[in-house]
């Protein structure tokens, strides 16, 4: 991978550098990344990227066209569901810090970004607004239910509406 190609997909992923230093540059070897300076050589092209990281950009990638795929596939699915002439409106729910992304269990800190992307995308492609996560909001309507990727779209379908 040159250091144009690692630039571009590291800001399609939504990662500022330090971010995929520390994300993406993790591996067994590096549990704590690579430093901000060698990521930043990176992509000036002054040291090679290494591969380990070039193929976690590329895994990441095709998370997140898998997630686009499969969102896209929901939503016209729900569009097919609605009688003729009804309007169709998508809330997503945005989560502003990684924090409030981990409070779901079993997610990754590395896909925070990510999914921020594929939810800018399904904006930009199908007009859907983003509710801000509000945990304390999101607890009192939750009301001891369990806690789904499905209860968080509901909550954010109920908040926007």
């Amino acid at each position: 991978m040159n250091a144009a190609t690692m630039q571009a997909l590291r800001r399609l992923l939504f990662f500022s550098r330090p971010e995929a230093a520390a994300l993406v540059g993790a591996s067994m070897s590096r549990p704590r990344g690579v430093s901000d300076r060698a990521w930043r050589m990176f992509e000036a092209g002054e040291l090679p990227v290494p591969g380990d990281i070039a193929e976690r950009i590329v895994e990441l990638v095709r998370w997140r066209a898998s997630a686009l795929t499969a969102a896209d596939a929901q939503i016209d699915l729900m569009r097919q569901r609605l009688p003729p002439g009804a309007s169709f409106d998508l809330a997503l729910c945005w989560y502003e810090s990684m924090g409030d992304w981990m409070t779901l269990p079993g997610r990754e800190p590395i896909q925070f970004r990510p999914q921020q992307s594929v939810l800018a995308e399904l904006a930009a492609r199908h007009g859907a607004r983003m509710v801000r996560f509000d945990a304390h909001d999101y607890a009192h309507w939750l009301g001891g239910r369990e806690d789904s990727e499905a209860m968080r779209a509901a909550w954010a379908g109920k908040t926007a509406g």
